[in-house]
């Protein structure tokens, strides 16, 4: 469902609504059963909401309200959840190949990374790629991104990319937006990612 796709972190309806129809799908990282199922009922677009590592009952809630996917990653000092005990797939943070073996074993359909940079992100991606191979999706989750980022991350193996909200801070959002799908499309056609990337900076949200 995710595959190759661009997944927009969202913190409120309108901003689901606004990049429904476009993205493909979107993420909600705080645990509210309230906003989660407005946000279900108001866009077309699968929704992953996050819990608490450990917190079985939280997932519950989770898969209940109907998510698509359960993100497996607010800090917790829980051992993390045994996800072979539901129906509704898992995405887990991870660190490294080592936490993201672990998180595979234990029953995560995708891993992801924590929200950083490009030049934070690609190498761990190249990493857990390379000793993983085929066992669960890889996932970035980028802070800013730039089609140039979107096509390099492809690149190297990742399946799916979280663009954080911070891309609702951009002077243009939808115009970032539609920037990065397209790079997402044609990530491997250097004279389109050339094109997209022109007037790039213009409208990349200033860094916190």
């Amino acid at each position: 469902m995710f595959e190759k796709g661009i997944i927009v972190e969202v913190n409120d309806v309108k901003q689901a609504i606004n990049v429904d129809k476009f993205a493909n799908g979107v993420l909600i990282r705080e645990f509210d059963l309230e906003l989660i199922g407005e946000i279900i009922d108001a866009i077309s677009l699968p929704v992953i909401a996050s819990c608490r590592i450990g917190h079985f009952v939280e997932a519950k809630l989770l898969e209940k309200l109907g998510v698509a996917m359960v993100d497996e990653s607010i800090e917790s000092k829980m051992k993390p959840i045994d996800k072979k005990n539901f129906s509704v797939p898992f995405m887990c943070k991870v660190n490294d190949a080592i936490e993201a073996k672990k998180r595979i074993e234990e029953g995560a359909k995708a891993i992801r990374t924590s929200f950083g940079n490009i030049d934070e992100i690609a190498g761990i991606v190249k990493e857990i790629k390379e000793e993983i191979k085929d066992g669960a999706m890889v996932v970035s989750s980028l802070k800013i991104a730039t089609p140039a980022d979107i096509s390099l991350l492809f690149q190297v193996g990742c399946d799916s990319i979280i663009i954080s909200s911070d891309l609702f801070r951009s002077p243009n959002p939808p115009q970032l937006l539609d920037a990065l799908i397209k790079a997402a499309r044609y990530y491997n056609e250097i004279d389109k990612i050339l094109n997209f990337s022109k007037t790039i900076n213009k409208i990349l949200p200033s860094s916190k």
